[in-house]
């Protein structure tokens, strides 16, 4: 199975009932090689932060594979974030605005709170629906 077909994904809760559908994923990236100097340095990526994009905290070379760590979960299938989600982002206006509204709703859950992936009864493809583990925490979608 691909990350990509987890999307519109009917997502139920613990007791079945309908929570939301899948409307994005959200990956970490490994960085496996801490190089001596240069772009990503020890002291640079310090100064950059661990909120800098990647591209300032490592050489593209030293980056490794991607992890998913969680999905976001909406109320509709309202399509991808385009990069905003992350709350800082403020323009061309009013476009974040208006992505932020249609998102109004969407969370995070841990990709270790998802307790199964099943075949759905209900779609008429072959996209699954995905069951949470009871406990499932629903966490801010933004990017901070």
């Amino acid at each position: 199975m691909n990350v990509g077909d987890l999307l519109d994904a009917r997502v139920l809760g613990p007791d079945g009932a309908p929570v939301g559908v899948v409307v994005d994923v959200r990956l970490a990236l490994e960085v496996v090689d801490e190089p001596e100097d240069g772009p990503g340095a020890g002291e640079d990526r310090e100064e950059a932060g661990h909120d800098a994009p990647l591209s300032a905290q490592a050489r593209r070379d030293a980056v490794g594979g991607a992890r998913l760590v969680g999905l976001l979960v909406g109320p509709r299938g309202a399509g991808s974030f385009h990069g905003y989600e992350r709350t800082d982002v403020r323009s061309p206006w009013p476009i974040p605005q208006l992505v932020r509204r249609r998102h109004r709703g969407t969370f995070l859950v841990r990709w270790e709170d998802v307790a199964a992936i099943e075949a759905d009864p209900v779609a008429d493809d072959a996209t699954p629906r995905l069951r949470l583990a009871p406990g499932y925490a629903e966490l801010p979608a933004g990017l901070g």
